[in-house]
């Protein structure tokens, strides 16, 4: 008795068939640009890793100082770069800390403390000697480099108290202009080394002028890090030193600083820093998704043919080949596929039918058992040519003698 034929599938409808193209085109773009602004809020929500930042927890990040300021009642405002500091309120309350000058030039300085000259103290890092700050900001300043043995303070200024020491400084500040009387200098090279009249420190402190207002600049940058603030004075100088008053302005410089006053020259000076990985990162996956793209190949073309060649041909040229070829694998295994498909159509199965599923309805159909029509119709070796014309005659005989 012959298994009955199951239904054939029902034809795909066009709309469906368009939305399969649509997506093989476009699902792998839709899919980058989700990766894209994932990857993009994560970065921009994680920790950065700028030197002295208040929200890096690095060794060289200053978050620990920036908890400790908040724990005592002061409100730290982290600003992202100097131009958006000329958007603050800079009140007489308000003490402005400014990291490094190396994105500013003079001119965009002069507009940054002229906007700041209320505020109750602008305090300047200064990381090492090539960041001198004294032309930038027109100051009458030397800068050579620091490190050494632990200094005392030996000065009268209310930023710091008998006994504080600093243990690691970066640069040695000099005031060298006329009116260096006025400036008060700390942490010196040596005990009594002003008593001359020298104005020299790791801290030094600017009086204000109409266009600024008190300024001091901190030699001893990495002693307010995360790795180095819990050692020697360090923690208590930089509370004194950024929390006299009830307002902190954190600004984290950045690169399109050089030009405050000026509108910005492209998109890439209004991004974020942080925003630097995100661009690169799907510049390179655009790229990368762009070569994969190009090397794949396009759909089938029909192209006219010269001459009009005839199946038959085809086939006995076909195997022509093969015989010079003595491939008798490809030949049998021609034979059997074909087999297979003509077989399964004239037993009402579905075109992707499993071998041992056709094997079944064949051999129920023919009366033949299981195995030998296993072996016509997926057995792929042939030891000869007698075998493959075996073969070939017995696959003929199977279908002719087939009953659905």
């Amino acid at each position: 008795m012959s298994a009955p034929a199951p239904e054939a599938p029902a034809p795909t409808p066009p709309a469906a068939r368009r939305g399969r193209r649509l997506l093989r085109r476009w699902g792998p773009w839709a899919v980058l640009l989700l990766a894209a602004t994932v990857l993009a809020s994560l970065l921009t929500s994680t920790p950065s890793g700028e030197p002295l930042g208040p929200d890096n927890p690095g060794r060289e990040g200053a978050r620990a100082l920036a908890r400790v300021l908040q724990d005592q009642g002061v409100d730290v405002r982290v600003v992202p770069g100097t131009r958006a500091l000329l958007e603050e309120q800079v009140g007489p309350g308000a003490t402005v800390l400014l990291p490094h000058t190396a994105y500013l030039s003079p001119e965009a300085a002069a507009e940054l403390t002229a906007h700041t000259r209320e505020a109750r103290r602008l305090v300047v890092v200064v990381p090492d000697a090539d960041a001198a700050p004294g032309e930038t900001l027109g100051l009458d300043v030397d800068v050579e480099p620091g490190g050494g043995p632990p200094l005392q303070a030996d000065c009268t200024d209310p930023l710091v108290r008998d006994g504080d020491r600093l243990g690691r400084w970066d640069v040695m500040l000099e005031a060298t202009g006329a009116d260096r009387g006025t400036v008060t200098a700390c942490y010196p090279p040596g005990l009594g080394h002003g008593a001359g009249g020298a104005r020299a420190g790791a801290l030094l402190t600017f009086p204000a002028t109409a266009d600024r207002p008190p300024t001091t600049l901190v030699g001893f940058g990495t002693a307010l890090t995360n790795a180095h603030v819990t050692e020697e004075a360090h923690a208590a100088l930089a509370l004194r030193l950024l929390g006299d008053g009830p307002e902190l302005l954190w600004v984290v410089p950045q690169p399109g600083d050089a030009e405050v006053g000026a509108a910005p020259a492209g998109l890439w000076d209004v991004l974020p820093r942080n925003l630097t990985a995100v661009v690169v990162l799907l510049g390179a996956a655009v790229l990368a998704l762009a070569l994969v793209q190009g090397r794949r190949l396009g759909p089938v073309v029909t192209e006219p043919l010269p001459a009009v060649v005839h199946a038959a041909e085809t086939t006995r040229n076909r195997g022509r080949l093969y015989r010079e070829g003595r491939d008798r694998g490809h030949a049998l295994a021609a034979l059997q596929d074909e087999a297979r498909r003509r077989l399964a159509a004239r037993l009402g199965l579905p075109a992707p039918v499993a071998p041992d599923d056709l094997v079944r309805a064949v051999a129920d159909a023919a009366g033949r058992p299981p195995d030998e029509v296993r072996r016509l119709l997926t057995d792929p070796s042939a030891a000869d040519d007698t075998a493959l014309v075996t073969t070939a005659r017995e696959l003929r005989s199977l279908e002719e003698g087939l009953h659905p």
